[in-house]
């Protein structure tokens, strides 16, 4: 009898041994610092992090917090900081509210704040359950004034996941049994669009009222605008306390993505037809690319590019999509020689941050290349590659100007057995000429003249046998001096160029365009986009005389609303009713709010009314419901004006 019962003894002393140290690994404390680490991970800059993990003493750690905190301190002077009260609420939020600060809509709630706006599809028919968060962020931060996130349930399964157009199609907003049909993009997109329109644009484009009408043309805007914003911590704050911590290695490590191939690029800038263009060229260190099938293989490529003033503010965002099917013949000859994808754009003076990001949206690698440009037309601009050469078409074309294409090598590395060929343009005015000389970066008093330089059109053109060049680093200088005074201007090549040893053979690469006919229609297309580059500098004078060479019969439902934007910028508020009043005009948030705007200011409080009401399905705000108030009593209209004013206090209690 007494065995059973030391047999149970025992049995409760192995388990509470056993207990003891699980407890204690459940009950290990985490450090004050780790848990403040933890806390500010999702707004803390990859330099600070790795500056962190370096801290050891309490000092240390104390300081780092304390400027980590005022550097983000909206009002230095004010002890009491929003933004550190700000974020705990909105990480409380995001752990109550959200699934976790690590979820898809805890992250960009923590980031951005409250949206302006949440629509809720959850139980529409024929959707999955999703949601749609609009902000206007007034374009703070280099943010795009309004966007709309779409979060969705894959499947109607599992956590809310975030939507991201040009990745994910409308398919997947559909409830899983019609998402499994054989329906393409456009009818899945149709299918969403019966839903709601909205959510059927929101599927194309973060950025709100793009204009996009279709699935084949999701915009990488919205690529740049998650950038933008998954990139806040790093902009958002001055981090040049930074400099006071020493981290041990000398260096921060930054960390990429898997999926992050290496890759050269090109900038240059061209002049033809009396118009600046920008030129780029990716060219990615391998090109994976998958069998479809019947002796072909693809990579479906995109080029996006993201031009930024000095300051941040966003001037003009592009993709450019290539589809790439090739033979293995043809493919073979990629791998052995590379491939060049090429572009261009119109441009506009100013000093700018470019960064252009090549996407293998078959593989999902991509690479990315930045490089600061500055565009005068008093300032001379070079293109160099290894072979100039004639155009065989009258199209508009990367690279090329006057007729002249040049044939470049985004890796500027050329033989002795070669030329340095290319074509230069420098400012209209007679007093001027160019002089070219290849300067070498290990002795910058050496100096090799290009010669001669013959004249074609508007610029120059020149080869340079580089077979006497010593094999070494050199860089472009274009020398300007004026025939009318002894001064002399030297302007240097923002890249390198290599020469190699004659024994030495370089594979050129294939390249890759799309050229543009020369048209009317194209013509017209540059200058929009040069007015839209002005308007986003905030230039309002130049944008408009930019849109006013436009043929206004050639104006459109995509293109009068920013043109309307710049007169509403100047106060012609009846020229904005005017031109957004037109039928081919859609009525969306942006154009709906310059319009009720528009007639308040102008006193045409009637067309005011029907405009805030539509700005009402948009949010039911307070300032929308006091602005009609305002609206009816200015018409004589008082009970209705006190039913908006009223609701209006009902809002503003909650």
């Amino acid at each position: 009898m007494k065995t059973p019962k030391s047999a149970a003894l025992v049995l409760c002393i192995l388990f509470l041994l056993q207990a003891i140290p699980n407890s204690a690994a459940k009950t290990k404390e985490i450090t004050p610092w780790q848990q403040w680490l933890d806390e500010v991970a999702p707004i803390m800059s990859s330099q600070e992090r790795s500056v962190a993990h370096t801290l050891q003493t309490l000092e240390e750690r104390k300081r780092f917090q304390d400027l980590f905190w005022k550097a983000r301190n909206p009002n230095p002077h004010d002890p009491e900081n929003k933004y550190k009260i700000e974020y705990y609420r909105r990480l409380d939020y995001a752990k109550k509210k959200l699934d976790g600060v690590n979820s898809d809509r805890g992250r960009i709630y923590i980031l951005l704040g409250k949206p302006f706006r949440i629509e809720s599809y959850s139980g529409e028919k024929n959707l999955v359950d999703c949601e749609m968060w609009e902000y206007r962020t007034e374009g703070q931060y280099g943010l795009y004034p309004f966007m709309n996130f779409i979060f969705y349930r894959p499947n109607d399964m599992g956590e809310y996941q975030l939507y991201q157009p040009g990745i994910h199609t409308p398919r997947e907003l559909l409830s899983p049994y019609l998402a499994n049909t054989t329906w393409n993009s456009t009818q899945a997109y149709n299918q969403v669009k019966q839903g709601s329109a909205e959510l059927a644009q929101a599927s194309l484009s973060i950025v709100a009222g793009e204009g996009a009408t279709g699935p084949d043309m999701a915009s990488s805007s919205s690529s740049f605008a998650l950038n933008k914003v998954y990139t806040l911590p790093e902009r958002e704050a001055e981090m040049g306390y930074i400099r006071t911590f020493t981290s041990p290695t000398g260096k921060v490590e930054v960390s990429h993505t898997t999926n992050d191939v290496r890759g050269y690029g090109y900038l240059s800038v061209t002049r033809d037809k009396g118009m600046m263009f920008l030129n780029y060229a990716m060219m990615p260190e391998t090109l994976n690319m998958k069998f479809i099938g019947q002796d072909t293989y693809e990579a479906d490529i995109v080029v996006d590019i993201n031009v930024e003033d000095e300051t941040g503010k966003m001037i003009y965002q592009n993709e450019r999509k290539l589809d790439l099917k090739v033979t293995p013949e043809k493919k073979l000859e990629i791998v052995k020689r590379k491939i060049v994808f090429m572009n261009f754009t119109p441009i506009i003076e100013g000093n700018f941050n470019v960064s252009v990001m090549l996407i293998n949206k078959s593989t999902e690698e991509f690479f990315a290349y930045k490089e600061k440009i500055s565009i005068s037309v008093d300032k001379p601009q070079a293109t160099v590659g290894f072979m100039l050469k004639p155009m065989e078409t009258k199209n508009y074309m990367p690279f090329a100007a006057e007729d002249l294409l040049v044939i470049i090598d985004p890796r500027c590395t050329f033989t002795q057995k070669e030329n340095l060929e290319g074509i230069v343009w420098v400012s209209t005015s007679a007093s001027q000429f160019p002089e070219i000389f290849l300067e070498n970066e290990s002795n910058k008093e050496q100096r090799i003249k290009i010669e001669p330089l013959v004249k074609v059109g508007d610029l120059y053109k020149f080869s340079k046998p580089l077979a006497d060049i010593k094999d070494d680093n050199y860089r472009l200088i274009l020398s300007i001096k004026s025939t009318d005074s002894l001064t002399v201007q030297d302007y240097p090549a923002a890249r390198k160029i290599h020469v190699l040893p004659f024994y030495m053979t370089m594979e050129r690469p294939v390249t890759m365009t799309k050229p543009e006919p020369l048209s009317a229609a194209n013509s017209n297309n540059y200058l929009f986009i040069q007015g839209q580059q002005y308007l986003n500098l905030g230039n309002v004078d130049r944008a408009l005389d930019v849109f006013n060479k436009i043929p206004s019969e050639n104006w459109n439902g995509v293109s009068i609303p920013v043109i309307a934007r710049a007169y509403y910028l100047k106060k012609e508020y009846a020229r904005v009713v005017e031109l957004l009043e037109k039928i081919t005009v859609p009525k969306v948030y942006a154009t709906v709010i310059m319009l009720a705007n528009s007639a308040i200011e102008l006193k045409m409080y009637d067309k005011a009314v029907q405009y805030l009401e539509k700005l009402r399905g948009y949010g039911d705000t307070v300032e929308v419901n006091q602005l009609l108030a305002a609206s009816y009593l200015s018409l004589g209209q008082q009970e209705k004006a006190k039913q908006y004013y009223e609701h209006a206090k009902e809002l503003l209690k909650k």
